[in-house]
């Protein structure tokens, strides 16, 4: 029996478990598609608009742990995607990213929206390189198998993140033999030896008598965050997270000490530059605005182990004493067991301050002013929602205030874009994020300049029935670039807007939407969106000159 190469890929990807592929339809790519009608496990989300299908594949990949499908046509279709999949490449995550090319016969004629390389035509895979760990052609029928395993091995293990598939459409409607074994995307068989080295990191755990956890995201892409919460409690060491990894630990759990770095929380700061004696940081990259710009007081009095999957980060921002490479989750899991067995004594208890004496100007939060303050936003957003809320933010003034004043519960999780910094991109990957975990309410905190942006893929979940919560921080500008243009220059350019009502953009595009403008409207709003189960996008329009948190940042010139 023989299938359509387009097939074969489609029927892979079901056997991996994937349910969704997100994409927007064009010739070149139009078999792969037809491909998933013949898959009842599958089902294609027609984004709006590439990039958004690449960023909701990213939030796919997020929640459910599996790989992220996204796929465009040639030309123009290529190069829309190219947002998305370098948001999931600096964030290490998994994609199968795959585009349609003209047929081989039409290579070097000047096809419509050809992008061979030939004559002046871009180069998809040569286009993709920078933003992916890989990208390939499958320029013969008899390379898909081969060339598919390739490319889902490579997304899968290692430091994660995306994998670029380029398919001629004569190569996609092709038929060869069905009759191939299953792809074998599985990583190595022998497992790592640590032994050595966590005998060291004991050693340097049993010395200190303040040692402390600092979680990344990386601590929590590959669930390590879990197990190092267990030997958190069980021997009394403070965790504090990174920006992209807030959520790893619950905001109010005893031992969290908060957010480290710009728009965090100083019991976090204050407690790692002043007191901790030991530093144990577990996928992070010590990124600028989780150190203050790189403040020397990280490793200042202090030991620092490093664990990270991707040995060119250990010791790159800051000198090590112990640097571990290798997936964070098995480390942890032998750490854990060796302070088992070697009877590890717990550290002594620390009081530590209570979470709500973790923010600046904890009384704003109760504020009863129009136009609404920021902080009493956040305090209703995490009033009148479950625990097992799940929340994102990207770039912008909102990013800043949700980092400092939005709690994550147990249960509930936070999913960060902030690698790139692409304006909107959460607006997407929440599509992506509620797929990947249904039974979870997932609630996407915006600015108006982003949802100018990406604000289209609303439509998107709308014509899905994919219920996701938008709230949208109205202060029509862009809020930090206009703050930090008046700082610098005492002059703004290109930061302001007209007044939008969102609301009613909102009920133009088929979904139900509410204008929030006095404090306890939010909370009447939030009780009918999660009854409601849909797409809901709520319009809070916010005091545009409350100052977000932004911190001890230094600037350089």
């Amino acid at each position: 029996m023989k299938k359509r190469v387009a097939n074969i890929i489609v029927e892979q990807i079901a056997k991996m478990g994937v349910h969704y592929i997100f994409g927007v339809t064009g010739k070149a790519i139009s078999a792969f598609i037809d491909a998933i009608l013949d898959y009842d496990s599958v089902e294609f989300i027609a984004a709006k608009h590439e990039s958004g299908a690449a960023l909701m594949a990213y939030g796919y990949a997020q929640a459910s742990g599996k790989i992220g499908v996204c796929c465009g046509t040639t030309g123009g279709g290529t190069t829309n995607l190219a947002t998305g999949v370098a948001t999931a490449f600096m964030n290490s995550v998994p994609l199968l990213v795959i585009t349609g090319q003209v047929s081989t016969f039409e290579f070097g004629k000047g096809a419509f929206q050809e992008s061979t390389g030939i004559g002046q035509s871009i180069n998809s895979v040569e286009f993709f390189k920078s933003i992916t760990k890989q990208s390939l052609s499958i320029d013969h029928p008899s390379e898909v198998i081969s060339t598919l395993g390739k490319a889902i091995k490579t997304a899968t293990t290692g430091r994660m993140g995306p994998v670029h598939i380029n398919i001629p459409f004569n190569i996609q409607l092709t038929e060869i033999d069905s009759e191939i074994k299953t792809i074998d995307s599985s990583t190595e068989d022998e497992t790592p030896d640590f032994r050595k080295e966590i005998e060291s990191v004991i050693q340097l755990m049993q010395a200190a008598e303040k040692p402390a956890f600092l979680l990344g995201w990386g601590s929590v892409l590959s669930g390590a965050h879990r197990e190092i919460t267990e030997i958190a409690e069980k021997y009394n060491i403070p965790v504090a997270t990174t920006l992209q990894g807030k959520g790893a630990i619950p905001s109010n759990h005893y031992l969290c000490l908060g957010v480290m770095g710009v728009c965090g929380h100083s019991s976090a700061s204050d407690y790692i530059f002043e007191k901790a004696d030991l530093l144990i940081a577990v996928g992070t990259t010590f990124g600028e605005f989780s150190t203050f710009n790189w403040d020397e007081r990280i490793t200042k009095d202090k030991k620092l182990i490093q664990i990270d999957i991707d040995h060119r980060e250990i010791g790159k921002n800051y000198s090590v004493d112990i640097g571990i490479t290798g997936d964070a989750s098995l480390i942890i899991k032998e750490l854990h067991q060796e302070l088992i067995t070697k009877e590890f004594q717990p550290k002594k208890e620390i009081a530590l301050e209570h979470p709500s004496k973790k923010y600046i100007n904890p009384h704003i939060m109760e504020a009863e002013h129009v136009p609404l303050k920021p902080q009493r936003i956040f305090k209703e957003l995490r009033e009148d929602t479950p625990d097992n809320t799940l929340f994102l933010a990207d770039s912008g003034a909102h990013w800043a205030w949700a980092m400092h004043y939005l709690p994550v519960h147990k249960g509930g999780g936070f999913y960060p874009t902030l690698g790139l910094g692409s304006m909107g991109a959460s607006i997407c990957s929440a599509i992506g994020v509620k797929l990947g975990k249904s039974d979870h309410p997932v609630i996407c905190i915006c600015g108006d300049g982003s949802f100018l942006m990406y604000g289209n893929e609303v439509t998107t979940a709308e014509h899905y029935n994919i219920p996701v919560i938008w709230v949208i921080l109205n202060d029509s500008r862009y809020n930090l670039p206009a703050i930090s243009m008046k700082k610098q220059y005492n002059r703004t350019i290109g930061v302001d807007f007209k007044k939008i009502d969102f609301s009613k953009l909102a009920d133009v595009f088929g979904i139900k939407g509410y204008r929030v403008e006095k404090p306890g409207d939010l909370k009447k709003a939030l009780k009918e969106a999660i009854a409601l189960n849909g797409p809901v996008v709520i319009d809070a329009v916010i005091d545009p000159e409350e100052i977000p948190p932004v911190g001890k940042r230094k600037l350089n010139p």
